[in-house]
């Protein structure tokens, strides 16, 4: 036997919440005799009397008590199973798995997560910290839909747009000569105790400041490698050394330290947001625009709390393709 029809439920709930046929026909916008065949198409249907129309008013038969209890949650939950895949079409509802750097998580992420969540509250965001290769990978498996990470990146599926610059800036101490500058020569760390971070696990990153020193022909000394940012954050803060690191990471907001621009040439290599160019769901749609508008407040937060990086090449002026 074939389900009834969910429009013959929405007549008999009619029929039965009004025990009167012509009532019910009012209030659903059709003539008497159509309801009442529809209602006997139901029975037929069902193979059982719904409806005893011996009385007045008419009443429901066992069959159609049991039957007006399940039909009015059936029709609550189709109309929500309705309003699901109307949302979830415009972006509403819906899945993204997002991955992405440290240096995007200490810069615009949360700026574009809250304004998400703002937005497209019904929207599930999963977020895994990942590196440019992972994400890379994962976006091309199905396994990410959105990665945040350092461009440019070369796949010709993957749509890679850039969000902000970010480039290396000067990391010096706070009572340094060097902490009152507009913008520091990258010569002038030639002659200055470094604190890097070490290749591993910061391997772009690392070999960003190796092409910096080679630009600027610098035989760099070092003082100290380490594997964390926030110790050479407090490297720096103790007097340490300068460390070479990308602007993003000034959001750590560490005490006794300054992020200063650096003078170009610099190595290229801006944070961007990557999806693959053939997914045109809404939700990633949805995401796209508001992690563009949010970069743009991010940006302007930036400055206004560190006045100091105005000068420094920090967002990209086009939006509309790859890095």
């Amino acid at each position: 036997m074939a389900d009834p029809e969910m429009r013959l439920l929405r007549y008999f709930v009619a029929v039965a919440e009004e025990r009167h046929f012509g009532r019910a026909a009012e209030r659903l916008h059709i003539a008497q005799p159509p309801l009442s065949q529809q209602i006997r198409k139901l029975e037929h249907q069902l193979g059982v009397e719904l409806i005893d129309r011996s009385r007045r008013p008419i009443e429901l038969t066992d069959a159609g008590e049991a039957l007006f209890q399940e039909a009015r949650l059936a029709l609550v939950h189709s109309e929500r199973a309705f309003a699901a895949a109307r949302r979830a079409a415009t972006g509403h509802l819906g899945h993204v798995r997002i991955g992405a750097l440290q240096a995007a998580v200490n810069s615009m992420l949360s700026y574009v997560i809250r304004e998400h969540r703002r937005e497209y509250p019904d929207v599930t965001l999963d977020l895994a910290e990942l590196g440019t290769r992972e994400q890379t990978a994962q976006l091309l498996e199905h396994k990410l839909d959105i990665g945040f990470l350092r461009g440019p990146v070369d796949e010709p599926t993957l749509t890679v747009e850039t969000l902000i610059e970010d480039p290396l800036a000067a990391v010096v101490p706070d009572e340094h000569p060097l902490s009152s500058a507009g913008l520091i020569d990258p010569a002038l760390l030639a002659d200055e105790p470094l604190v890097l971070w070490t290749r591993t696990p910061a391997t772009t990153m690392f070999a960003d400041v190796v092409e910096l020193f080679r630009r600027h022909d610098i035989q760099p000394r070092v003082a100290v490698e380490s594997s964390r940012i926030q110790t050479i954050l407090a490297l720096v803060a103790a007097g340490t050394g300068i460390a070479v690191l990308p602007t993003s990471f000034v959001n750590l907001g560490r005490h006794g330290v300054r992020f200063i621009p650096l003078r170009e040439p610099l190595p290229y290599r801006p944070l961007a947001l990557a999806w693959r160019a053939d997914d045109q769901s809404p939700s990633i749609t949805g995401f796209v625009t508001v992690a563009r508008k949010a970069t743009s407040d991010y940006l302007v937060d930036l400055i206004r709390r560190h006045p100091q990086l105005r000068t420094a090449r920090t967002s990209h002026p086009d939006h509309g393709g790859k890095t």
